[in-house]
């Protein structure tokens, strides 16, 4: 994944940030959704880590249910 102390994240939120993203990119439904809820609070504290994370999210987009899709669209609006 990303470098992400670039984009100004530390190597802990950037870990967090890995897992998130990996599991919004499972084939497990349920795993995806989960996942987005918690992008969606890390999101929401921490705005600018959405310019960082747009493009993974766009990736994943193209292969998700849509339901996580919808899901995804969701985070993409918080910015």
């Amino acid at each position: 994944m990303a470098k992400w102390e670039k984009d100004g994240i530390s190597p802990d939120q950037g870990k967090v940030l890995t897992k998130l993203l990996q599991d919004l990119a499972a084939k497990k439904e349920a795993r995806a959704m989960k996942a987005s809820q918690k992008l969606w609070s890390l999101l929401r504290e921490n705005p600018s880590f959405l310019g960082p994370i747009r493009p993974y999210l766009q990736e994943i987009f193209h292969i998700s249910e849509p339901a996580v899709c919808d899901e995804i669209n969701e985070l993409m609006d918080l910015g």
